[in-house]
Protein backbone atom coordinates (compact mmCIF):
# COMPACT_ATOMS: atom_id res chain seq x y z
CA UNK A 1 0.00 0.00 0.00
CA UNK A 2 1.36 3.40 -1.03
CA UNK A 3 1.01 5.85 1.83
CA UNK A 4 0.94 9.62 1.58
CA UNK A 5 4.41 9.71 3.17
CA UNK A 6 5.81 7.34 0.53
CA UNK A 7 4.21 9.38 -2.26
CA UNK A 8 5.58 12.61 -0.82
CA UNK A 9 9.03 11.08 -0.53
CA UNK A 10 8.88 9.89 -4.15
CA UNK A 11 7.84 13.36 -5.36
CA UNK A 12 10.60 15.04 -3.39
CA UNK A 13 13.16 12.57 -4.75
CA UNK A 14 11.98 13.16 -8.32
CA UNK A 15 12.07 16.91 -7.85
CA UNK A 16 15.60 16.76 -6.45
CA UNK A 17 16.65 14.51 -9.32
CA UNK A 18 15.22 16.90 -11.92
CA UNK A 19 16.77 19.87 -10.15
CA UNK A 20 20.13 18.08 -10.14
CA UNK A 21 19.80 17.27 -13.84
CA UNK A 22 18.95 20.90 -14.65
CA UNK A 23 21.95 22.05 -12.61
CA UNK A 24 24.24 19.58 -14.42
CA UNK A 25 22.98 20.78 -17.80
CA UNK A 26 23.47 24.38 -16.75
CA UNK A 27 27.06 23.65 -15.73
CA UNK A 28 27.74 21.80 -18.98
CA UNK A 29 26.35 24.75 -20.94
CA UNK A 30 29.06 26.94 -19.36
CA UNK A 31 31.84 24.74 -20.74
CA UNK A 32 34.07 26.03 -23.49
CA UNK A 33 32.84 25.20 -27.01
CA UNK A 34 33.82 21.70 -28.10
CA UNK A 35 32.88 21.91 -31.79
CA UNK A 36 31.78 24.13 -34.64
CA UNK A 37 29.09 23.64 -37.27
CA UNK A 38 31.15 23.21 -40.42
CA UNK A 39 28.27 22.86 -42.91
CA UNK A 40 24.49 23.31 -42.89
CA UNK A 41 22.05 22.05 -45.50
CA UNK A 42 18.37 22.85 -45.02
CA UNK A 43 16.69 24.48 -42.04
CA UNK A 44 18.77 22.87 -39.29
CA UNK A 45 17.83 23.86 -35.72
CA UNK A 46 19.72 24.02 -32.44
CA UNK A 47 18.46 23.78 -28.86
CA UNK A 48 20.64 24.95 -26.00
CA UNK A 49 20.08 23.48 -22.51
CA UNK A 50 16.87 24.97 -21.06
CA UNK A 51 16.33 26.88 -24.33
CA UNK A 52 14.01 26.64 -27.32
CA UNK A 53 14.66 25.40 -30.83
CA UNK A 54 16.26 28.10 -32.99
CA UNK A 55 17.96 28.25 -36.40
CA UNK A 56 21.44 26.70 -36.42
CA UNK A 57 23.81 28.70 -38.60
CA UNK A 58 26.97 27.68 -40.35
CA UNK A 59 29.94 28.49 -38.03
CA UNK A 60 27.88 28.19 -34.81
CA UNK A 61 29.96 27.08 -31.81
CA UNK A 62 28.65 24.05 -29.93
CA UNK A 63 28.86 23.05 -26.26
CA UNK A 64 28.03 19.80 -24.44
CA UNK A 65 24.27 19.15 -24.13
CA UNK A 66 23.40 21.24 -27.19
CA UNK A 67 20.98 19.43 -29.48
CA UNK A 68 20.73 19.60 -33.26
CA UNK A 69 17.94 18.43 -35.54
CA UNK A 70 17.78 18.27 -39.29
CA UNK A 71 14.76 18.53 -41.61
CA UNK A 72 13.86 16.26 -44.50
CA UNK A 73 16.67 16.43 -47.10
CA UNK A 74 18.81 18.32 -44.58
CA UNK A 75 22.28 17.65 -43.18
CA UNK A 76 24.71 19.17 -40.71
CA UNK A 77 28.45 18.59 -40.43
CA UNK A 78 30.20 19.16 -37.08
CA UNK A 79 33.95 19.64 -36.58
CA UNK A 80 35.22 18.66 -33.09
CA UNK A 81 38.12 20.63 -31.64
CA UNK A 82 39.47 17.67 -29.62
CA UNK A 83 40.97 15.98 -32.67
CA UNK A 84 39.64 17.89 -35.71
CA UNK A 85 37.36 15.05 -36.80
CA UNK A 86 34.03 15.53 -38.56
CA UNK A 87 30.65 14.01 -37.73
CA UNK A 88 27.49 14.23 -39.84
CA UNK A 89 23.81 14.18 -38.88
CA UNK A 90 21.57 12.81 -41.62
CA UNK A 91 18.19 14.21 -42.65
CA UNK A 92 15.24 14.04 -40.25
CA UNK A 93 17.43 13.24 -37.23
CA UNK A 94 18.01 14.73 -33.79
CA UNK A 95 21.37 14.41 -32.02
CA UNK A 96 23.04 15.64 -28.84
CA UNK A 97 26.54 17.10 -28.54
CA UNK A 98 29.00 15.49 -26.11
CA UNK A 99 32.58 16.53 -25.45
CA UNK A 100 34.09 14.54 -28.32
CA UNK A 101 31.19 13.16 -30.34
CA UNK A 102 27.52 13.29 -31.29
CA UNK A 103 24.86 10.94 -29.96
CA UNK A 104 21.65 10.20 -31.83
CA UNK A 105 18.52 11.05 -29.83
CA UNK A 106 15.82 10.14 -32.32
CA UNK A 107 14.86 10.27 -36.00
CA UNK A 108 15.01 8.32 -39.22
CA UNK A 109 18.61 9.06 -40.16
CA UNK A 110 21.92 8.36 -38.53
CA UNK A 111 24.92 10.04 -36.94
CA UNK A 112 28.25 9.02 -38.40
CA UNK A 113 31.89 9.96 -38.50
CA UNK A 114 32.90 11.48 -41.83
CA UNK A 115 36.08 10.25 -43.42
CA UNK A 116 37.92 13.25 -44.86
CA UNK A 117 41.15 13.15 -46.83
CA UNK A 118 44.26 14.95 -45.58
CA UNK A 119 42.74 15.66 -42.17
CA UNK A 120 45.23 15.78 -39.32
CA UNK A 121 44.31 14.03 -36.07
CA UNK A 122 45.28 16.82 -33.73
CA UNK A 123 43.58 19.09 -31.23
CA UNK A 124 42.77 22.55 -32.57
CA UNK A 125 42.21 25.73 -30.52
CA UNK A 126 38.76 27.25 -30.11
CA UNK A 127 38.47 29.96 -32.81
CA UNK A 128 39.43 33.16 -30.99
CA UNK A 129 37.72 35.24 -33.66
CA UNK A 130 34.35 33.79 -32.66
CA UNK A 131 34.78 33.42 -28.91
CA UNK A 132 36.54 36.64 -27.85
CA UNK A 133 34.37 38.79 -25.57
CA UNK A 134 33.49 42.33 -26.64
CA UNK A 135 33.97 45.33 -24.38
CA UNK A 136 32.54 48.81 -24.78
CA UNK A 137 36.03 50.32 -24.98
CA UNK A 138 36.75 48.16 -28.04
CA UNK A 139 34.38 50.30 -30.08
CA UNK A 140 35.65 53.66 -28.84
CA UNK A 141 36.12 55.97 -31.80
CA UNK A 142 33.60 54.17 -33.99
CA UNK A 143 31.39 57.26 -34.19
CA UNK A 144 34.15 59.76 -34.94
CA UNK A 145 33.60 61.88 -38.08
CA UNK A 146 34.62 60.09 -41.30
CA UNK A 147 35.88 57.10 -39.27
CA UNK A 148 34.82 54.60 -41.94
CA UNK A 149 36.70 56.48 -44.68
CA UNK A 150 39.84 56.77 -42.55
CA UNK A 151 39.75 53.08 -41.77
CA UNK A 152 39.72 52.17 -45.45
CA UNK A 153 43.36 53.30 -45.46
CA UNK A 154 44.14 50.96 -42.54
CA UNK A 155 42.36 48.09 -44.27
CA UNK A 156 44.62 48.54 -47.31
CA UNK A 157 47.57 47.17 -45.34
CA UNK A 158 48.82 43.60 -45.20
CA UNK A 159 51.78 41.60 -43.91
CA UNK A 160 53.09 38.30 -45.28
CA UNK A 161 54.44 36.48 -42.18
CA UNK A 162 55.01 33.21 -44.05
CA UNK A 163 57.90 34.87 -45.89
CA UNK A 164 61.23 35.24 -44.16
CA UNK A 165 62.11 37.98 -43.77
CA UNK A 166 58.48 39.21 -43.80
CA UNK A 167 57.05 41.66 -46.34
CA UNK A 168 54.82 44.62 -45.44
CA UNK A 169 52.60 46.62 -47.77
CA UNK A 170 50.17 49.48 -47.23
CA UNK A 171 47.98 51.93 -49.09
CA UNK A 172 49.63 54.74 -51.03
CA UNK A 173 48.60 58.12 -49.55
CA UNK A 174 51.01 60.25 -51.63
CA UNK A 175 53.43 60.84 -48.77
CA UNK A 176 57.06 61.65 -49.53
CA UNK A 177 58.22 59.18 -46.87
CA UNK A 178 56.74 56.47 -44.68
CA UNK A 179 57.91 55.51 -41.19
CA UNK A 180 57.50 51.80 -40.50
CA UNK A 181 57.80 50.70 -36.89
CA UNK A 182 57.97 47.22 -35.37
CA UNK A 183 57.10 46.43 -31.77
CA UNK A 184 57.66 43.36 -29.63
CA UNK A 185 54.79 41.56 -27.88
CA UNK A 186 55.16 43.96 -24.91
CA UNK A 187 54.47 46.89 -27.23
CA UNK A 188 58.04 48.23 -27.08
CA UNK A 189 59.53 49.76 -30.24
CA UNK A 190 62.28 47.48 -31.53
CA UNK A 191 62.80 48.79 -35.07
CA UNK A 192 62.05 51.85 -37.20
CA UNK A 193 62.90 52.71 -40.79
CA UNK A 194 61.95 55.31 -43.40
CA UNK A 195 61.04 54.28 -46.94
CA UNK A 196 59.76 56.05 -50.04
CA UNK A 197 57.62 53.21 -51.38
CA UNK A 198 54.47 51.75 -49.83
CA UNK A 199 56.16 48.37 -49.45
CA UNK A 200 58.98 47.11 -47.28
CA UNK A 201 60.84 43.83 -46.83
CA UNK A 202 62.73 43.43 -43.58
CA UNK A 203 66.46 43.19 -44.43
CA UNK A 204 68.21 39.83 -44.36
CA UNK A 205 71.05 41.39 -42.40
CA UNK A 206 69.08 43.77 -40.23
CA UNK A 207 70.08 45.18 -36.85
CA UNK A 208 68.64 42.05 -35.21
CA UNK A 209 67.05 38.76 -36.17
CA UNK A 210 63.28 38.34 -36.09
CA UNK A 211 62.27 35.13 -34.34
CA UNK A 212 59.93 32.69 -36.02
CA UNK A 213 56.81 31.66 -34.15
CA UNK A 214 56.99 34.97 -32.25
CA UNK A 215 54.41 37.74 -32.20
CA UNK A 216 55.19 41.29 -33.30
CA UNK A 217 53.16 44.40 -34.02
CA UNK A 218 53.64 46.93 -36.79
CA UNK A 219 52.41 50.35 -37.81
CA UNK A 220 53.16 52.93 -40.49
CA UNK A 221 53.11 56.73 -40.16
CA UNK A 222 53.80 59.65 -42.46
CA UNK A 223 56.42 62.25 -41.44
CA UNK A 224 53.62 64.42 -40.01
CA UNK A 225 52.31 61.47 -37.93
CA UNK A 226 49.31 60.62 -40.09
CA UNK A 227 48.46 56.96 -39.41
CA UNK A 228 48.61 54.80 -42.52
CA UNK A 229 48.63 51.41 -40.75
CA UNK A 230 47.06 51.29 -37.32
CA UNK A 231 49.14 49.03 -35.10
CA UNK A 232 48.16 45.36 -35.23
CA UNK A 233 49.77 42.00 -34.47
CA UNK A 234 51.23 39.26 -36.63
CA UNK A 235 53.12 36.04 -35.89
CA UNK A 236 56.07 34.93 -38.04
CA UNK A 237 55.46 31.43 -39.33
CA UNK A 238 58.01 28.67 -38.98
CA UNK A 239 59.16 26.94 -42.16
CA UNK A 240 56.89 23.89 -41.59
CA UNK A 241 53.92 26.15 -40.90
CA UNK A 242 54.65 28.22 -44.01
CA UNK A 243 54.78 25.06 -46.13
CA UNK A 244 51.57 23.80 -44.56
CA UNK A 245 49.86 27.13 -45.32
CA UNK A 246 50.95 26.98 -48.96
CA UNK A 247 49.65 23.43 -49.27
CA UNK A 248 46.29 24.17 -47.61
CA UNK A 249 45.72 27.34 -49.65
CA UNK A 250 46.65 25.61 -52.91
CA UNK A 251 44.17 22.81 -52.24
CA UNK A 252 41.45 25.32 -51.30
CA UNK A 253 41.98 27.36 -54.47
CA UNK A 254 41.88 24.21 -56.60
CA UNK A 255 38.59 23.20 -54.97
CA UNK A 256 37.12 26.67 -55.61
CA UNK A 257 38.31 26.76 -59.20
CA UNK A 258 36.71 23.37 -59.79
CA UNK A 259 33.40 24.72 -58.47
CA UNK A 260 33.39 22.19 -55.63
CA UNK A 261 34.00 24.46 -52.62
CA UNK A 262 31.36 24.00 -49.91
CA UNK A 263 30.83 25.60 -46.51
CA UNK A 264 33.08 23.06 -44.78
CA UNK A 265 36.01 23.99 -47.04
CA UNK A 266 35.64 27.64 -45.99
CA UNK A 267 35.29 26.57 -42.35
CA UNK A 268 38.56 24.65 -42.57
CA UNK A 269 40.35 27.69 -43.99
CA UNK A 270 38.83 29.92 -41.30
CA UNK A 271 40.10 27.60 -38.56
CA UNK A 272 43.55 27.39 -40.17
CA UNK A 273 43.92 31.16 -40.53
CA UNK A 274 42.61 31.64 -36.99
CA UNK A 275 45.15 29.18 -35.56
CA UNK A 276 48.05 30.90 -37.34
CA UNK A 277 46.78 34.40 -36.43
CA UNK A 278 46.66 35.46 -40.10
CA UNK A 279 44.49 38.53 -39.61
CA UNK A 280 44.70 39.85 -43.17
CA UNK A 281 43.78 36.51 -44.73
CA UNK A 282 40.95 36.05 -42.22
CA UNK A 283 39.42 39.35 -43.29
CA UNK A 284 39.49 38.45 -46.99
CA UNK A 285 38.07 35.00 -46.34
CA UNK A 286 35.22 36.27 -44.13
CA UNK A 287 34.22 38.85 -46.73
CA UNK A 288 33.93 36.00 -49.26
CA UNK A 289 31.88 33.99 -46.76
CA UNK A 290 29.55 36.93 -46.11
CA UNK A 291 28.73 36.99 -49.83
CA UNK A 292 27.99 33.26 -49.83
CA UNK A 293 25.76 33.50 -46.74
CA UNK A 294 24.76 37.16 -46.20
CA UNK A 295 22.09 36.40 -43.58
CA UNK A 296 24.42 34.50 -41.24
CA UNK A 297 25.08 36.38 -37.96
CA UNK A 298 28.06 34.16 -37.07
CA UNK A 299 30.07 35.45 -40.02
CA UNK A 300 29.47 39.04 -38.93
CA UNK A 301 30.41 38.06 -35.37
CA UNK A 302 33.81 36.97 -36.67
CA UNK A 303 34.12 40.09 -38.83
CA UNK A 304 33.58 42.29 -35.76
CA UNK A 305 36.63 40.77 -34.11
CA UNK A 306 38.83 40.81 -37.22
CA UNK A 307 38.07 44.50 -37.80
CA UNK A 308 38.99 45.21 -34.18
CA UNK A 309 42.24 43.29 -34.62
CA UNK A 310 43.03 45.57 -37.60
CA UNK A 311 42.29 48.67 -35.52
CA UNK A 312 39.01 49.52 -37.28
CA UNK A 313 36.26 50.07 -34.66
CA UNK A 314 33.88 51.84 -37.08
CA UNK A 315 33.84 48.82 -39.40
CA UNK A 316 33.53 46.57 -36.35
CA UNK A 317 30.50 48.53 -35.17
CA UNK A 318 28.95 48.25 -38.62
CA UNK A 319 29.46 44.46 -38.59
CA UNK A 320 28.08 44.22 -35.04
CA UNK A 321 24.95 46.15 -36.04
CA UNK A 322 24.44 43.69 -38.91
CA UNK A 323 24.98 40.71 -36.61
CA UNK A 324 22.40 41.94 -34.10
CA UNK A 325 19.97 42.79 -36.92
CA UNK A 326 20.17 39.11 -37.90
CA UNK A 327 19.26 38.07 -34.32
CA UNK A 328 22.81 37.31 -33.29
CA UNK A 329 23.68 37.36 -29.58
CA UNK A 330 26.88 39.29 -28.82
CA UNK A 331 26.80 41.24 -25.53
CA UNK A 332 29.08 44.17 -24.75
CA UNK A 333 30.84 43.98 -21.39
CA UNK A 334 31.98 46.92 -19.28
Amino acid sequence: MITRRHLLGTCIGLALSLAGLAQDRGELAKNNPVAIISLVQGDVEIKRPEGDWQPAYWMTLLRPEDQLRTPDKGKVLVDFFSDDHLEAIDANTEAKVAFKSLTKVQGQGGVRREQARDRAVVEIPIPYMLERKLYGKDLAGASEPEALEKEKVFLGAAVWPELFPPVFQWKQVNATLYRLQLFNEWDEVIYETKVKENRFKFPYHGPFNLAKNSQYLWQVLTPDDQIVVRKYAFTLLTTPHARELARVERRFEQTKNAGKAMQNHYTDMFIHYNNRKLIDRLLGLLLQMSKKDPENPMIYRALVRVYLAKGCPAHAQQALDKELQLNGVDPLFD
